[in-house]
């Protein structure tokens, strides 16, 4: 998957970076800017995920991120 597409697809999730990396599991700002501009890949997983989230519509994506993010291992 191209950084473009990652970005696309965050940007119609109307989330920030910060946001998107948050829900990607990623350190911050710095490395979702790394995937958005190719200098670095998402993982397998993430992959699958962007995949799932871009297939749905806003409203069920954001449900999802809601219920998903309830499952934080702090």
């Amino acid at each position: 998957m191209k950084g473009k597409e990652v970005r696309i697809i965050r940007e119609k999730l109307g989330l920030n970076p910060e946001e998107f990396a948050d829900l990607l599991c990623l350190a911050g700002y710095q490395s979702m800017m790394n995937i958005e501009s190719d200098f670095r890949k998402p993982s397998k997983l993430a992959v699958r995920l962007l995949r799932y989230l871009d297939g749905q519509q806003k409203k069920a994506a954001l449900e999802f991120i809601k219920e998903f993010n309830g499952y934080e291992t702090k």
